[in-house]
């Protein structure tokens, strides 16, 4: 899907919302049966018209990148199904033997956070936001955040290559580590 599908969507196109739906659709309903295998699969169509849903309300805050957009619909599906097989649980609607075998398989198998392929999705987009907030930096202020994260050099040794002074080096560090959690508190 290309960027400007998304923008299109950021600003409000249901006809480019309708694009999204039918790409994505049927390889999100297969990704939410095999929580929900077992359980009930009708339920699959309820998880990704919810997530599908979320997306459109919340479009204005969808980013550029069709990478970024995948692992957060695939986080969205697993952390839905999740949520069904709970209230599904607390509710009694399938035996225990069931329940273990599908938070076995989603445990292991499925979970972003066991799994290197999904794994590598998360971690990519994360790389991408975070080097999106240093880059949003003054510049001055990315060069010493940079000097300091990226080279490991001391305040001291920031201090003597840029020829500033100590509490120079402080401010901008400070400054940066402010911006960069403003930035990030959201992930």
């Amino acid at each position: 899907m290309q960027a400007g599908l998304i923008l299109l969507i950021k600003s409000g196109d249901r006809n480019a919302f309708d694009v999204l739906c039918r790409e994505r659709y049927a390889s999100l309903i297969s990704f939410a049966r095999l929580f929900l295998s077992g359980v009930n699969q009708s339920w699959a169509e309820d998880v990704v018209q919810d997530v599908l849903f979320g997306v459109w309300q919340n479009r204005r805050k969808l980013r550029e990148d069709d990478h970024g957009l995948q692992a957060y619909l695939l986080r969205s599906v697993y952390n839905r199904c999740i949520n069904y097989i709970k209230r599904a649980r607390r509710n009694n609607l399938f035996t225990g033997e069931y329940e273990e075998r599908l938070l076995s398989l989603a445990g292991d198998c499925w979970s972003p956070d066991r799994n290197p392929v999904i794994r590598s999705i998360f971690n990519a987009d994360l790389r991408d936001i975070i080097s999106e907030a240093v880059s949003s930096l003054s510049p001055r202020c990315k060069e010493v955040f940079t000097l300091s994260y990226i080279d490991n050099l001391t305040n001291k040794e920031i201090s003597e290559r840029l020829g500033i002074s100590l509490s120079t080096v402080e401010n901008h560090m400070y400054i940066a580590l402010r911006q960069l959690r403003s930035s990030l508190a959201g992930v």
